[in-house]
């Protein structure tokens, strides 16, 4: 074979093998740096090993049909919808590669009244995009658009704002996963940084990848498997300081 026939054979082997790849935009210290780091990005480029991975970030509300939409091969960060796995279906949901640990968290100093979902209505609530649709039915209920709650639910697309929002008025709660909002306060440093954990959602909740091609998601499924088993995983979240009660290892 010439020089030039392997160059184009590579570049075949290459365009064939791409991935765009959807995912959030910057939330340390699951992505970071545009996407260069993070504990979801590294996940992802380990469990796709052997493709060429260009990630597109997108804000958190258009993950979830990013395949659907042709915006993207891959997205990462979906709640998986496994009755689309059929011979028919435009896209296939990996198995969860990823965990958050989601409180309802409020300031020490605010001594708010918070022992189960009813009482959030009383005050202000900050999420991400999209959190009234992924943390169970009784949360969907209090804070759907149809709800006369809703007034009260304020979605942000940028977490850093939301944590920054969250420090800077009283009497208002932040529902967020844990190391997020740690990583966020830690930089902004506020003079009073004590916290009150409210746990009213799972202790964990897990995110898939949706793909657009079958034989890249069971390729992703078995790398995320074997990552799981030789420990590799576990290394990641010690790396990114990331601390779960359970994680998606935990049925591999």
């Amino acid at each position: 074979m010439t020089a030039l026939a392997m160059l184009s054979a590579s570049y075949a082997y290459a365009d064939h093998h791409k991935l765009t790849v959807a995912i959030a935009t910057d939330m340390p210290p699951y992505v970071s740096d545009s996407a260069k780091t993070g504990l979801e990005v590294d996940i992802v480029k380990k469990a796709l090993d052997g493709y060429v991975v260009e990630f597109v970030q997108m804000p958190y509300s258009q993950l979830q049909d990013a395949v659907q939409k042709q915006k993207a091969d891959v997205s990462i960060g979906v709640v998986a919808d496994n009755t689309d796995n059929t011979d028919n279906s435009d896209v296939f949901y990996s198995d969860p590669l990823i965990s958050f640990a989601n409180f309802a968290i409020s300031k020490k100093s605010d001594n708010l009244d918070i022992n189960n979902m009813d009482d959030l209505k009383k005050y202000q609530v900050l999420t991400w995009q999209n959190a009234y649709l992924e943390l169970g039915d009784e949360f969907k209920k209090l804070f759907s658009p149809e709800s006369e709650y809703r007034k009260n639910y304020h979605e942000f697309s940028d977490q850093a704002e939301q944590v920054a929002h969250f420090w800077k008025e009283s009497q208002q709660v932040a529902i967020i996963d844990r190391n997020i909002f740690a990583y966020f306060t830690k930089a902004l440093k506020p003079s009073d940084g004590e916290v009150v954990h409210h746990s009213l959602f799972p202790a964990v909740t897990n995110f898939s990848a949706s793909f657009k091609d079958e034989s890249a998601m069971k390729s992703f499924n078995s790398k995320l498997k074997a990552m799981c088993q030789s420990g590799e995983y576990g290394k990641l979240l010690e790396e990114y300081e990331v601390q779960l009660e359970t994680t998606v290892c935990g049925d591999k």
